[in-house]
């Protein structure tokens, strides 16, 4: 806790530097003056070696003269890549709580922009910790990001000889730019496969429609002429009935005229040989009772039988009459 409200000092007095510059130079300041007072609202103060800003809190002046490279590199990555990046150098955390945890508190009490990186060291201790604020993108709060950007952050302090501080700020941005390029990629990578997946499934659409209407096409062209055929072959059948009718029915009829003519002249000659028989049969045996009684049954017989030959006359004509009205 002491460290930290050692860094929050720092930070209000350099921001508190310039109004007191001004308030000692009462009057009109000459070229050095004005020269002096800008560089006294900068990010370091040359009389003590610290480097104190918003991004950069360096009491112990730790990046030496690569200040200027790192701060140029800090406007790089907020510019290019969106991304906000503070740096914090002590002694020590001093705190028993996990150094993460610590971090990643102190970066959120401050408030921070979206896409915020914190990288805070403990020189005395050999700690190094990166944490980033709740509210950046999925591909920078990562903890496998996370993890990267500590990595990076690590080598240059590991290697043998003196640390490289302002190596180990520069080596994390580096690695920040890396992983927006390749989230950045894959973006587009998966942007290009969604529109390509799209693309293949509308193109399977439109196939698969196409070759559903050339079948109805063709089960229509075919069913068509199936029914044309149909209709034709009616035609023909319905005119060799009607052809096979006809001939039938004239043939029926003529038929039917010839029997007429025989059974009417057999019936007139048997009606003629039974009249022959019965005026015979009466000059012979004469008017006796027997012979009446007999000569009424045989006109009775004549009678239904002159009859019935009438009525299959009358049947014949009938037939005849239809068959003409049905043709």
């Amino acid at each position: 806790m002491l460290a930290v409200l050692i860094a929050l000092f720092c930070i209000f007095a350099v921001a508190a530097l310039p109004v007191h510059a001004d308030a000692d130079d009462a009057s009109s300041p000459s070229p050095s003056t004005s020269s002096s007072s800008s560089s006294s609202s900068s990010s370091s103060d040359t009389s003590t070696g610290a480097t104190l800003s918003a991004d950069i809190t360096d009491p112990e002046n730790l990046l030496g003269d690569n200040v200027t490279s790192v701060t140029d590199m800090i406007t790089k990555t907020k510019n290019k890549y969106g991304v906000s990046v503070r740096l914090l150098y002590l002694d020590s955390f001093g705190t028993t709580v996990k150094p993460s945890t610590w971090a990643s508190t102190l970066l959120q009490s401050t408030s921070p922009q979206p896409n915020t990186v914190l990288l805070a060291v403990a020189s005395a201790d050999g700690n190094l910790v990166v944490a980033v604020s709740n509210n950046s993108d999925e591909w920078l709060k990562d903890q496998k990001a996370v993890d990267q950007l500590s990595q990076a952050a690590s080598e240059p302090l590991t290697k043998k000889g003196s640390p490289d501080w302002s190596g180990s700020a520069i080596a994390m941005m580096n690695e920040i730019a890396k992983l927006k390029e390749t989230s950045t990629s894959k973006g587009a990578t998966t942007v290009s496969t969604v529109v390509l997946v799209a693309g293949l499934v509308l193109l399977v659409a439109l196939v698969v429609v196409i070759i559903v209407l050339a079948r109805n096409a063709r089960g229509a062209h075919s069913k068509g002429g199936k029914q044309d055929r149909s209709r034709k072959a009616l035609r023909r059948s319905a005119k060799r009935t009607q052809h096979t009718g006809s001939a039938s029915k004239h043939g029926h009829a003529d038929h039917a005229d010839k029997a007429d003519d025989r059974f009417g002249k057999e019936q007139k000659d048997k009606r003629h040989e039974h009249s022959s028989g019965s005026a015979s049969d009466l000059a012979d045996t004469g008017a006796s009772a027997g012979d009446e009684r007999h000569i009424a049954a045989v006109d009775e017989y004549l009678k239904r039988f002159s009859q019935q030959v009438t009525e299959h006359s009358q049947e014949t004509r009938r037939q005849k009459r239809n068959a003409r009205k049905h043709e």
